[in-house]
C-alpha cells in the first residue's frame, strides 16, 4: 500500500466489536456439546424471517436451554445480506 501512496504506518485494523454483552458472549456450551451448522438465511426477499427463527428454534432444540447461548449462535445462521446488516448493529446492543 506504501508504494501506491497509502499511509500504512498509523492505520489500525479493521475489527469487529459484538453486538451483544459480554456476558452473553461469556456463556459456554457445557462439556460434550458441539456447536451445530445451522440452516442458513440470506436476508433475501423471498424468505421469511419467521420461518428461518422457527428452524432455528427446531436445530437449536438439542441443546441446553439456555436464552445467552441461542443468542451467542444464532449469527452462525446468517449469511450475505442477513450478516452484513447484523455486523452493523451498535455494540452490546442486543442484550435479551
Amino acid at each position: 500500500m506504501n508504494r501506491h501512496g497509502f499511509e500504512t504506518e498509523n492505520a489500525q485494523p479493521p475489527y469487529f466489536v459484538s453486538t451483544f454483552h459480554d456476558y452473553v458472549l461469556q456463556s459456554e456450551l457445557p462439556r460434550g456439546y458441539k456447536v451445530l451448522k445451522f440452516s442458513k438465511f440470506t436476508g433475501e426477499l423471498k424468505e421469511s424471517t419467521i420461518r428461518h427463527v422457527a428452524y432455528f428454534q427446531i436445530e437449536y432444540g438439542y441443546l441446553p436451554i439456555d436464552e445467552f447461548l441461542k443468542m451467542k449462535y444464532f449469527p452462525s445462521s446468517l449469511t450475505r445480506k442477513a450478516f452484513t446488516w447484523f455486523t452493523t448493529l451498535p455494540p452490546n446492543s442486543i442484550y435479551t
